[in-house]
């Protein structure tokens, strides 16, 4: 089992639960990491810190009010859209998002800054210049996304040329090139943790580069539950966003989308976030 996530472009993970492939048990974890080469001293801090993890779980900030969880007020026009859900489990009614503040206590986040912009329906956020590992994903192959975050498993767990483990938790995304409604292209990107930023350890596989980002304002709608599969849902956000911002009179780069996912087990405490650029 792994956990994804990415920035408010798909979302937040910890290492050993970043995505979910075909399983959620400890034994089909462990036969991940064996099948991909990890040494036995490896697996074994991975499975640990998976159990952490699993037994770590609570419900902080489940009792906090709506806005507090979002990080803004709904708009009233939005209050009433129904939250609906196709996804393959339960998790289907209109959770609170886990707050962005616990999540980051946890995790490495980009830094931000406050934005004077104050609206309903959306956080605005001020991120300033970063370094990311990032790599591209192969959307025509069926294990193109996991493909996408084992490259980068690797590369956070001592595949560099410093031979670091540069964090146990990371905060990841996913970022999409739009095409009109269509995505032309994807890659997943991690934030460097703090104590790499300066000088950031060089990848050992070629497909995973080292980026600088520039400073950006981006604008993102958060939401509970595990959505991860419900795609109708996660488009319907994108337009909610876009109706958000345009009662502000704001255009967002209209080919540039992001996502975050922060899932943890059960089905409260989820955080899912979309995101648009300013122009």
């Amino acid at each position: 089992m792994l956990k994804l996530v990415a920035l408010a472009v798909c979302g937040l993970l910890t290492v050993a639960l970043s995505f979910d492939f075909g399983g959620t048990d400890e034994a089909e974890y462990e036969s991940l990491l064996r099948e991909k080469g990890y040494p036995e001293d490896d697996i074994q801090q991975f499975l640990e810190e998976h159990r952490e993890a699993r037994a770590g779980v609570a419900a902080d900030g489940d009792s906090v009010p709506w806005h507090v969880a979002r990080g803004y007020r709904e708009c009233e026009d939005f209050r009433r859209r129904r939250c609906g859900h196709s996804g393959r489990n339960v998790c289907n009614h209109c959770f609170r998002p886990r707050p962005r503040s616990i999540l980051c206590d946890e995790y490495d986040c980009p830094p931000t800054s406050e934005n004077d912009l104050v609206a309903c329906g959306f956080e605005a956020r001020n991120v300033p210049s970063g370094k990311w590992a990032v790599t591209a994903v192969d959307r025509f192959s069926k294990n193109g996304y996991s493909d996408a975050y084992w490259r980068l498993f690797r590369y956070i767990n001592k595949g560099n040329d410093q031979s670091a483990r540069l964090a146990a938790s990371v905060y990841m995304v996913k970022v999409m090139t739009m095409e009109g409604n269509s995505v032309k292209s994807a890659k997943m990107a991690f934030y460097i943790p703090s104590a790499f930023q300066t000088s950031p350890p060089t990848p050992n596989n070629d497909a995973v580069t080292v980026e600088t980002w520039e400073d950006a304002t981006t604008y993102s709608r958060a939401f509970g539950s595990d959505r991860r599969d419900d795609h109708d849902f996660i488009n319907r956000q994108f337009k909610v966003l876009e109706a958000a911002l345009a009662k502000e009179g704001i255009t967002p780069k209209p080919d540039l989308r992001m996502t975050f996912v922060d899932i943890v087990p059960g089905c409260t405490m989820q955080r899912n976030e979309v995101t648009l650029f300013a122009q």
